[in-house]
């Protein structure tokens, strides 16, 4: 009850200070139904505190996720994560990649579907930083589809450094499965955690919004 008490209070937050748009949401349902439950690897770009409510606020499951200890000092913020599926994790565990995917596999065989944020931290400009492998190694362990999710204009509402939200547009997109099932047979586990990440990176890159269109550009590298 109270998971869906707070999915509607973070709903209302959005749609009236974010003036939020979700795309893609009931073509997500259907393929969830499709599984009969079965969890899936929710798969998204990560550029402010905002993006973890955004995405548990529509999606139709309890979810996992994990989140650093600090967020849960705050009271307001504490309780909601909590509500929207975050579990905290420390400093210490922070530094143990592997135990924070053993983590992650546990949620997915207990049978919640897990968020994971690939890039690893929140972009400093708003733009996709390299995806590192965890996402693709957790898919491969567990057999679990990764959905990709596009946040846009969370980075304007609520960038790193910003200490309260701005009154942004914010849209939260889903996109098509990416299967494991699907990957070509005779590819080494190299090449399959690759395939993935590259599939993974070309749907986060193709489902940019119009909300990032004021986003300034990355500098080029000397």
């Amino acid at each position: 009850m109270f998971y869906r008490l707070a999915q509607i209070a973070v709903r209302i937050y959005f749609t009236l200070y974010h003036r939020v748009s979700i795309r893609g949401l009931r073509e997500l349902e259907e393929f969830l139904v499709s599984r009969g439950g079965s969890p899936v690897i929710l798969a998204a770009n990560h550029a402010s505190y905002l993006d973890p409510p955004a995405i548990g606020m529509v999606f139709p499951r309890p979810l996992r996720f994990i989140a650093w200890d600090g967020l849960f000092r705050v009271p307001l913020l504490s309780s909601l994560i909590r509500a929207l599926g975050a579990v905290p994790v420390n400093q210490e565990d922070k530094s143990s990649a592997a135990r924070l995917l053993r983590a992650v596999i546990g949620f997915i065989e207990d049978g919640f579907s897990v968020l994971i944020f690939p890039e690893g931290m929140r972009s400093p400009d708003g733009n996709l930083l390299p995806l590192e492998g965890g996402v693709a190694l957790i898919a491969l362990k567990t057999g679990a589809p990764i959905v990709p999710v596009r946040l846009d204009g969370t980075w304007e509402a609520y960038p790193v450094g910003r200490r309260f939200p701005r009154p942004r547009k914010v849209s939260v997109s889903f996109g098509p499965p990416i299967r494991v099932g699907d990957l070509p047979p005779g590819m080494t586990d190299k090449e399959r955690r690759k395939r993935l990440l590259d599939s993974l990176e070309a749907a986060l890159i193709s489902m940019r919004g119009p909300e990032a269109r004021t986003r300034p550009k990355p500098q080029a590298k000397p």
